[in-house]
């Protein structure tokens, strides 16, 4: 790949830039147990993001039907009914509204009382790339704006671009928000190279969008054994200032 004419360099967020946020198996299972609804200790992620299937269908397909915005968020109506379906493929079935609220609720709770992590080495080397003259833009898949988060790490002011969409037809591994990103940077989506975490969705949308895709393996090493496509590979976000 032809590094030398990359200009910009556009990121993920979650996995990439910052720690995940959540760990959705270990709340669930843990949730179960203090309302005693469903045993869930022996259940494996493995099940549980099996039942997700159906509550994520029916959220895409509302949303779709919908012809909601690339900036719509889901209310907290939509995240109950969605945490019904949910619950109900895990067995629940006695007391199903009343537990889905409750299960909601603890969310709510873990998202005000938690915050992302920006990782280590992250904000010298979006420092050093920016001094270099590089124009650096986010794209992310998520429903709420990031710009209050990049603010209180003092890295807001680095970026040309902000972009972040959860809606179908616009979140990643659509290119939408790539050339969305490529655009408010002033250059052509060839000139630009995409950095993520997870194959399925950053590296197709960057190859979808025309830019060069590398993959980040700091936060998820097995990610690696899925490219099928022609990509670069870092272990660190420090190896960036090597290759560019």
């Amino acid at each position: 790949m032809k590094l030398g004419n990359i200009r910009a360099i556009i990121f993920d967020l979650g996995g990439t830039l910052y720690k995940p946020e959540s760990d959705l198996c270990g709340l669930t299972r843990e949730f179960m147990n203090d309302v005693r609804a469903v045993d869930l200790t022996e259940h494996s992620d493995t099940h549980i993001i099996r039942a997700l299937v159906a509550p994520t269908d029916w959220l895409w397909n509302y949303m779709i039907e919908n012809n909601v915005p690339s900036n719509w968020q889901p209310t907290t109506e939509i995240w109950i009914e969605y945490d019904r379906l949910l619950l109900s493929s895990l067995g629940v079935a006695e007391n199903l509204d009343t537990i889905a609220v409750a299960y909601q609720t603890k969310w709510d709770k873990f998202f005000e009382d938690s915050r992302p992590t920006l990782l280590s080495g992250v904000k010298p080397v979006l420092e050093t790339l920016h001094d270099r003259g590089f124009r650096l833009g986010i794209a992310s898949n998520r429903y709420t704006d990031p710009t209050r988060l990049l603010k209180e790490d003092s890295i807001f002011h680095l970026f040309d671009a902000i972009e972040y969409t959860n809606v179908p037809g616009y979140a990643k591994p659509s290119p939408y928000m790539l050339l969305r990103a490529a655009d408010k940077c002033g250059l052509n989506p060839r000139k630009c190279a995409y950095v993520g975490n997870i194959v399925d969705n950053d590296l197709i949308a960057a190859q979808r969008a025309g830019m060069v895709p590398i993959l980040l393996s700091w936060c998820d090493p097995e990610e690696v054994e899925k490219i099928t496509i022609d990509t670069i590979v870092i272990d660190n976000i420090s190896d960036l200032l090597e290759i560019l």
